[in-house]
């Protein structure tokens, strides 16, 4: 019978020499690990960014369904507005129908407008039924702040409308709409510049579209 005599195993001072190595390729993994989680956050912040302020302008185009007030009904978007107008301070626009009855025209409309969070808000209201309060349509996610900042925000907010065609008669035909949207990931350290800040904690997107106010009088004639 063959006595096998070559089972050396492991002395104790091989064993604490490789400890070092050991605990660097945990510290790698590990490092890797937090790395991949933030870097996946970050992306579905941004992803969200980009679908929310998608989604905000195709409420401005085509009108926003609030529950129990225009169930079922034809809403108050761009494309089917009579009119619309700025307000002075270009953080609102307010968006009125063509309404049949003019008796009730002053009783349907909506309006967008820039909160003190810089998030957009609409309200209005349509026929006897006002809106019951305002409603928040960007972003999707309820307020969160990071900082003395909201994480998300629209960082245009007097820029947001423009008028760039009129009828002979002064009224809007044709509305641009530029939302810039800026998502924080992170506050902003001590030793940061405004620039680092910006460039390493935060991204920014900006959609932009001009939309034809179907039922204005230039278009109407």
């Amino acid at each position: 019978m063959k006595i096998l005599k070559n089972n050396n195993g492991y002395s104790l001072i091989e064993i604490i020499a490789g400890l070092p190595l050991v605990t660097l390729v945990f510290v790698i993994f590990g490092i890797g690990i937090i790395h991949f989680t933030t870097t996946f956050q970050e992306v579905k912040l941004y992803t969200q960014l980009q679908q929310d302020l998608f989604d905000a302008i195709e409420i401005m185009r085509h009108g926003y369904m609030y529950e129990n007030v225009t169930d079922d009904e034809g809403l108050i978007g761009l494309t089917t507005a009579k009119k619309a107008v700025i307000g002075t301070s270009r953080n609102s626009i307010k968006v009125t129908p063509l309404v049949l009855n003019l008796n009730l025209e002053e009783r349907y409309w909506v309006t967008y407008a820039v909160n003190d969070d810089s998030q957009l808000e609409i309200n209005g209201q349509y026929g006897l039924t006002s809106f019951p309060e305002r409603k928040t349509i960007f972003p999707s996610s309820p307020a969160k702040y990071i900082g003395n900042q909201a994480q998300f925000r629209i960082t245009n907010p007097n820029q947001i409308w423009d008028v760039i065609h009129r009828d002979a008669e002064g009224n809007a035909t044709m509305v641009k709409i530029k939302l810039v949207g800026q998502v924080r990931f992170r506050e902003k350290e001590s030793r940061q510049s405004n620039e680092d800040d910006v460039r390493k904690n935060t991204r920014t997107i900006t959609y932009e579209t001009a939309v034809f106010l179907g039922n204005s009088h230039a278009a109407t004639e």
